[in-house]
């Protein structure tokens, strides 16, 4: 049974379990640790290009939580270095003191799926005790083992080092990178000229037809001020690209409340949203 035939099995049992396994899913390749390396899990295809699609359109969409959104890579990256002992800490201080934008990029991932490390083993460490998948779910619980080892030498000032590394890796054109800044970050708290560079890079990163930068955009804090429609737009074309309803993503987001719209959509917006969606996917197909 493919991966994402796991997450609908886990939907049912509870949204955070089925949030905790998508995030361990779709999390960006790790390098392999100093210790025996641990199983590699397949990951689940909800970004292009699509693999899978549900077996069952009734099935909620397992979708991470807004504050564990920087679930994964989709970007290029260079090879990620052999993470021994030193843990990621080094890693990411040479990230941070160096200038390039994929390294700062990686470094950012590690720092949120530490941050979330220990949320998602406990999640797969319940879903086991409810008897699915036992032999898979100690497989992701062992990753998180290794993974934990790994983040021993993160400390609070590589967190903070957050948003600085977010900012870097959006300037340095690796898209999704402004929707993880702007998760981060109050737009109040910034002048105006770095909130509309953010926003406009949100807008031009989802508008290419990246499914990351789709589905962040779609949550977005309204404080960004994507409005509904322009996020419906986003959300039909997310689901162009991962074989899903647009209509069906709508409730079943805001039923999980990764979503908030001022109301439910009329007929007449979703139809809108449809084709400003189908025009974001006709845009895509078009490129070389």
């Amino acid at each position: 049974m493919d991966a994402i035939r796991w997450v609908f099995i886990l939907i049912a049992v509870g949204t955070a379990a089925a949030a905790a396994l998508w995030f361990g899913l779709s999390a960006p390749a790790k390098p392999p640790p100093a210790e025996a390396p641990t199983p590699t899990v397949t990951a689940l295809p909800l970004k292009p290009p699509p693999s899978a699609t549900p077996a069952a359109s009734s099935a909620a969409v397992a979708a991470p939580p807004a504050k564990a959104t920087a679930a994964a890579a989709h970007a290029a990256k260079p090879a990620a270095p052999r993470i021994g002992s030193e843990g990621y800490g080094p890693h990411i201080d040479r990230a941070m003191a160096g200038g390039d934008a994929a390294a700062a990029w990686e470094a950012m991932q590690w720092l949120q799926l530490c941050a979330s490390n220990a949320d998602r083993r406990n999640s797969f460490e319940q879903v086991r005790g409810m008897g699915v998948s036992p032999e898979m779910m100690t497989q992701l619980m062992q990753e998180a083992d290794a993974e934990a080892r790994r983040c021993q030498t993160i400390t609070p000032q590589h967190q903070a080092m957050l948003g600085d590394l977010a900012l870097r890796a959006m300037r340095g054109g690796m898209r999704e990178a402004a929707a993880k800044y702007a998760g981060v970050t109050q737009p109040g708290t910034l002048a105006p000229e770095l909130r509309h560079e953010v926003l406009d890079t949100m807008r031009r990163d989802a508008r290419s037809g990246h499914a990351g930068s789709l589905f962040d955009a779609v949550i977005a804090p309204d404080a960004w001020g994507l409005d509904d429609a322009e996020k419906l737009g986003y959300l039909f074309a997310y689901g162009e690209l991962t074989g899903k309803q647009g209509q069906d993503l709508v409730t079943q987001l805001m039923q999980q409340k990764l979503i908030r719209l001022k109301a439910m959509p009329t007929p007449e917006q979703l139809a809108a949203a449809k084709t400003a969606g189908q025009q974001i996917i006709a845009t895509l197909r078009t490129k070389p």
